[in-house]
């Protein structure tokens, strides 16, 4: 099982999308570069065709990207809930935030808390403003830690 600690939560970010804006930057000056030489030497239609296809692959990469982005802000909106309720435990329970770990990257019903060496069950109310810990215990005690 794996738990997470609040400094993998706080840098959720991922390198991934920033080789996808490398990715569309780079499509864009190549579009523009082969557009420019078919505007040049117009009698060339291979400059016109690798325009349309730099085109295209332009596009589809924004709309990838575009379908990414959404994701993505709902990762960072739950992640950072997350992050607000490891810092409220930790001032419930006097204890810093990195002793508390988490085995969930969002904030749900169910979530397991690891303090200290106990385990517990977060149990939370319908609107998400309140919650209960159950002290647990794991079948299998091999956890891995995940941390920034």
């Amino acid at each position: 099982m794996n738990f997470y600690d609040i400094g993998f939560l706080k840098s959720q970010s991922g390198l991934t999308d920033y080789i996808w804006y490398l990715f569309i930057f780079g499509s864009l000056a190549l579009l523009l570069i082969v557009f420019a030489l078919y505007l040049r030497h117009q009698i060339k239609v291979k400059y016109r065709d690798l325009s349309i296809i730099f085109l295209l692959f332009l596009i589809l990469s924004v709309g990838i990207q575009y379908s990414n982005y959404q994701v993505n802000q709902s990762r960072h909106t739950q992640s950072s809930q997350m992050v607000a309720f490891i810092g409220d435990l930790a001032t419930d329970k006097e204890i810093s935030q990195n002793k508390i770990l988490v085995n969930s990257t969002q904030l749900t019903d169910g979530i397991i808390v690891k303090i200290k060496d106990k385990f517990y069950k977060v149990n939370l109310s319908t609107d998400q403003q309140s919650y209960t810990l159950t002290r647990t215990y794991l079948l299998n005690d091999k956890i891995t830690i995940i941390s920034k």
